[in-house]
Order: structure tokens, then C-alpha cells, then sequence
């Protein structure tokens, strides 16, 4: 299916700012949605059938380039992974998702040095995003290079101060090197988040970050959702929130990311937070996209 080079760029509102980017199509991007949840649960063959169904539609970017390359590398399809990576690179060399997932690539196939490699460039490319700089710290404390793994971390605790993630990795890594003051202080920042997402959270509950999406407040539901989550990482309905979000503002780098770090088992989404969510979806992006709440098992 052919896509029109006169279609017009889609402004997105996120976090406030106004931002054009390119049309996605709507059957693209629902079948992306439904792949990255099935990337999510493993059901890797799945994913890749549905990305490639996605790209066959739309076949510009490189989000779908990266999202076979690094559904082919877990299936163990080196070819087809090195293909679309290089595919991806050469469509847009600074799109960090891509050094991440190539870096992820490298690491599983033990080539810890081009992985390194890789996830500083992801660093590079998108140096805010916390799980491309953990993983570049820890590639590099596997290299051998413990000052670069460190200059990472300590990098981290600055600009992601309110992260429990960056302080839990932290805490991780200094028992594992025996250091015990370090760890000391990352246990001490992470109980002290903990008590201020308790006190914080007063009235942000789930209700209220629906109210906010009905009123077409993506960026108060995002916020909602991600108090809500950091307060309890388990939260079933505030990570429901926090796709919706993400698939609103069509981000697919968040969307994925999300999902691979709700791995761990917590408390489902209730039934009613899935219908209306599922409601919203289909009116604002579209029925396809709207499915991808139900979570139907592959045909």
C-alpha cells in the first residue's frame, strides 16, 4: 500500500511543547501497537509477522526498521536483524531507539565491546532516556572499564535524581563492587522518594487522570500516570494509563519501553479502566488501535 508524499505532518502536543512529525498510518500504527505487545509477552514469532504487516503499509522511518531488527535478533534470525538495523541506521543514523536495541542485539549475541559502542551512541542520540544509559554502564563494567560505568551512574543520579530505577541499578551495582557507602546513600535517596511519592500523591488516582484525558489533557495524564507508577511500579491501571498516553502521542519509544519494564507480574487493570480506555482509543486513534487494550491472543 502506497503512501502519499503530500500528506501533511501531524502536530502532537507532548508535555506541553508542540512538536510536528510525520503521518503514520492508522492501520500501521494499530498493528505496531498490537506487535509491541506481543514482543512484550514473547510472543516473538507474533510480533514480527504483525511489524512486518505494519511496514509493508508504511515503510518510511525507522521505527519499524528497529522493531524487526530487534524482534529478529531474540528469534535468533541474524540476517534479517543485521539487515533491518543497517536498514534503520541509514534511514535515520540518530534515532537512539536503534543504538539501544542494536546495543540490546550485540549483548545477547556476547559481542560486548560493539554493544558498548552501540548504547553510547543510544546515550548520545537520546541521553535522556535512563534505561540507555544503565545499560551502557553496565556494558562497560563488563568491558572492564568501571571509571566510564561509574561516570554513567553518577551521571544519572544527576539528571534522573527522581528516578527509582536509576537508584535501585545503583544500589545493584554498588553491592556489587563492594561498596558500601555508595550504596548506602542510593538506599537512602530511594526510601526518601518513596516517602514523598506517598505524601505527593493526595489526590492523583486513576479517576483523575481519565478526567484529564476526557478533557484532552494528555500531558496531566501522563503526569498522573507516572506518579501513579512511581508509587507502586505494580499499579495495573496506572500503566494502562501511561500506554494510552504513550499511544496518544504516538510514541512509540515509550509505548515498547513501557511494556518490556511491566514485565514482572503486578495487579491486573480493571475491566472498567480497559473499557474506557479502549473507548478513547477508538475514537481518537482508531478501532484497530482501540484492540490493543482487549489483548487478544494471536489467531
Amino acid at each position: 500500500m502506497a503512501c502519499s508524499v503530500l500528506e501533511p505532518p501531524v502536530t502532537r502536543m507532548v508535555d506541553g511543547a508542540t512538536t510536528d512529525g510525520r503521518f503514520i498510518e492508522p492501520e500501521a500504527y494499530a498493528l505496531y501497537a498490537v506487535a509491541a505487545l506481543r514482543e512484550a509477552r514473547g510472543q516473538w514469532r507474533e510480533a514480527l509477522t504483525l511489524y512486518q504487516r505494519a511496514f509493508e503499509i508504511d515503510g518510511r522511518g525507522p521505527e519499524l526498521r528497529t522493531r524487526i531488527g530487534a524482534v529478529a535478533c531474540k528469534l535468533r534470525e541474524a540476517a534479517l536483524a543485521d539487515k533491518s538495523f543497517a536498514a534503520a541506521e541509514r534511514s535515520a543514523p540518530d534515532y537512539g531507539p536503534l543504538w539501544y536495541e542494536l546495543a540490546q542485539c550485540k549483548k545477547a549475541r556476547g559481542d560486548v565491546a560493539a554493544a558498548l559502542v552501540a548504547a553510547q551512541n543510544a546515550v548520545r542520540f537520546d541521553p535522556e532516556r535512563v534505561d540507555a544509559s544503565l545499560l551502557a554502564a553496565d556494558l562497560a563494567e563488563q568491558h572492564g572499564d568501571r571509571e566510564l560505568a561509574w561516570q554513567l551512574r553518577d551521571a544519572l543520579i544527576t539528571h534522573a535524581a527522581e528516578s527509582p530505577v536509576v537508584m535501585r541499578s545503583i544500589i545493584t551495582a554498588a553491592k556489587r563492587a563492594g561498596d558500601g557507602a555508595r550504596a548506602a546513600r542510593a538506599q537512602e535517596a530511594l526510601d526518601q522518594l518513596a516517602a514523598r511519592s506517598g505524601r505527593a500523591e493526595g489526590g492523583v488516582n486513576v479517576a483523575s487522570a481519565l478526567a484529564a484525558l476526557r478533557a484532552g489533557d494528555v500531558s496531566a495524564a501522563k503526569r498522573c500516570a507516572e506518579q501513579l507508577l512511581g508509587a507502586d511500579p505494580s499499579n495495573g491501571d496506572a500503566l494502562v494509563l501511561a500506554l494510552a498516553v504513550a499511544d496518544l502521542q504516538q510514541d512509540h519509544a515509550a509505548f515498547a519501553r513501557l511494556l518490556a519494564e511491566s514485565s514482572q507480574p503486578g495487579k491486573p487493570a480493571s475491566p472498567e479502566l480497559l473499557d474506557t480506555l479502549s473507548a478513547l482509543l477508538s475514537r481518537r486513534v482508531s478501532a484497530q488501535a482501540a484492540q490493543l487494550l482487549k489483548s487478544p491472543e494471536p489467531q
